[in-house]
């Protein structure tokens, strides 16, 4: 079902007024889900909204908090507050921290989570930096490798590169498969891809209620199994966080930004970067290839693609359920 982008914002900031949000904090959000479906990432678009805007109000929040800052760092407690209003706050700083210092950290606990971690990586790139961001997936979804129980979370990584052309943003999470595709094919009536997914007893299923109920298999097997591991020790043991404890958000957050310029002069390296990235592009495609991408062009290419028009294409039942929540 077509529905014009501007027609879409009315809808979605007037619902997000409705539950106290400034209009500066309704359009970061906004924003950031229209940014997720212009570059056909469907699984952290507009289907999540109806759930994120009938939960939005947490009466226990309070202004984020800084618990330690330094010269190149900070550490932050986000009093439970929405990911995208925390980190639009912070993220510029940690970027400034990072060009004066050469490298800079921030940690961020007690926050509910962004959509992208991309998002905030890609920010770091277009400011000439290098950008790691850790996230801690929020619950128990992926079994590690031997196991069939759900112990770590999906645990999304994202890394940022500046280049000559666009910059390399990588934005993926540690499972097989996301969490979001999981629901949306439920959502959907459809079924999950083989082998990504495993039921309650340990079966592989492409059923994505039993998907739900059991447990997401790591990426690479045993090399995904040990990423999720270490993100989760950086994002969520090394901030305390307990997923029990209703009284926090339980996510955590790790930003690593630097500047390449340490090594080399910034022109220098963007150029490198370009070179090796045309070299990729130039090289023998496999059957059936017809162009060769590299990690974060294919959706800046969709999204410049999908500016051009004024609409996008949501399932009916995502419209609906967002105009129930006015």
């Amino acid at each position: 079902m077509k529905i014009k982008i501007e027609e879409l914002k009315k809808l979605c900031l007037s619902i997000l007024a409705k539950r106290g949000l400034l209009e500066k904090e309704a359009l970061e959000i906004f924003n950031e889900y229209l940014d997720a479906e212009l570059r056909g990432r469907e699984c952290h678009g507009f289907q999540f909204f109806p759930n994120f805007g009938a939960k939005l109000v947490d009466s226990t929040a309070r202004k984020p908090k800084i618990i330690r800052e330094e010269d190149n760092l900070l550490f932050i407690d986000g009093q439970k507050n929405l990911g995208q209003i925390v980190c639009n706050k912070y993220v510029p700083g940690l970027i400034k921290k990072a060009k004066n210092k050469g490298i800079a950290m921030m940690g961020i606990y007690n926050m509910h989570s962004y959509l992208m971690p991309g998002t905030y990586a890609r920010m770091a790139a277009e400011n000439n930096l290098v950008g790691f961001v850790f996230n801690y997936g929020g619950r128990p979804r992926i079994a590690p490798t031997g196991s069939i129980d759900p112990i770590l979370g999906t645990n999304p990584i994202a890394i940022g590169i500046p280049n000559d052309g666009l910059p390399i943003v990588v934005d993926m999470a540690t499972a097989k498969i996301a969490m979001g595709k999981v629901r949306l094919t439920e959502k959907l009536g459809r079924s999950l891809p083989e082998n990504v997914t495993i039921d309650k007893n340990g079966r592989p299923t492409t059923d994505p209620i039993e998907a739900m109920a059991g447990a997401i298999l790591p990426f690479g097997d045993h090399r995904g199994s040990a990423l999720a591991l270490v993100i989760e020790i950086l994002t969520k043991t090394m901030f305390n966080v307990d997923i029990h404890n209703k009284t926090k958000a339980n996510r955590g957050f790790f930003f690593i930004f630097f500047d390449p310029s340490i090594f080399q002069p910034i022109e220098e390296f963007k150029n490198n970067v370009s070179k090796l990235v045309k070299e990729i592009k130039n090289s023998r495609k496999a059957e059936g290839v017809i162009e060769i991408f590299y990690p974060g062009e294919k959706s800046e290419k969709i999204k410049r693609e999908n500016l051009k028009k004024d609409y996008l294409d949501l399932e009916e039942k995502i419209i609906e359920n967002i105009k129930n929540l006015l």
